[in-house]
């Protein structure tokens, strides 16, 4: 199949669990390792057994980086720098020209700076959607105080805020009850006419591929 960006080759092996926020102990041939978690999220649905793929990066305290777990049936994307890797590729499908990452504006950085099917230029800042229940894929798994600036600021400055879900048995989405600051804000700007959307991805091992965008409900 083809991929909207390829990943590198990874290897596999099997979550056993989570020393801290960003370093988990796995089992692989031929022992237990233990991997680097780019993601900070609370990830309640990995489990002790579940697959993994991780790219082999020996560092001073891991073997490699975890980039995929599996949930059930399907594949979701734990590193969100790969979904970003992707995401001029989605922009160029709406009818938009990126121009650059990570621009900086009052002091913090968003993921992208582009220009929309108008010609005109929008921020756009991304959020990894890696929680999915019955369907329904929401963000974020935890309090961020992080997502309720960038929302803030997306929403002062006229942008879009993207929520990439990254596993592909989501149907719709919707904020996360796990933070009712940033749930309530976001729906109270969303219906005064905040630009959000969320598109899924279809993962496996060897890559990502857009899917299509779902529905957002608050």
């Amino acid at each position: 199949m083809g991929f909207d960006v390829s990943f590198p080759p990874s290897e596999s092996a099997v979550f056993l669990e989570r020393v801290n926020r960003f370093v988990v102990r796995a089992a692989a041939d031929p022992g237990e390792l233990l991997l680097h978690l780019p993601n900070s999220g609370r990830l309640s649905w990995l489990g002790e057994g579940a697959p993994l793929r991780y790219l082999p990066r020996r560092s001073a305290k891991t073997a490699g980086r975890v980039i995929l777990a599996r949930d059930r049936d399907t594949w979701a994307l734990l590193d969100s720098a790969l979904a970003e890797a992707a995401l001029p590729g989605l922009l160029q499908n709406w009818g938009w020209r990126w121009l650059r990452a990570q621009p900086k504006l009052e002091n913090r950085r968003l993921d992208a700076l582009a220009l929309d099917e108008r010609g005109g230029e929008r921020y756009l800042e991304m959020k990894s959607v890696t929680q999915v229940s019955a369907g329904l894929g929401c963000f974020p798994d935890a309090p961020s105080r992080r997502a309720r600036a960038h929302l803030e600021l997306v929403r002062r400055r006229d942008g879009l805020l993207l929520f990439a879900v990254l596993r592909q048995d989501a149907e719709a989405f919707s904020p996360c009850d796990a933070d009712p600051e940033f749930a309530a804000a976001f729906c109270r700007y969303y219906r005064q006419g905040l630009a959000a959307r969320a598109e899924r991805a279809r993962l496996e091992p060897g890559g990502l591929v857009w899917s299509g965008e779902l529905p957002i409900y608050c």
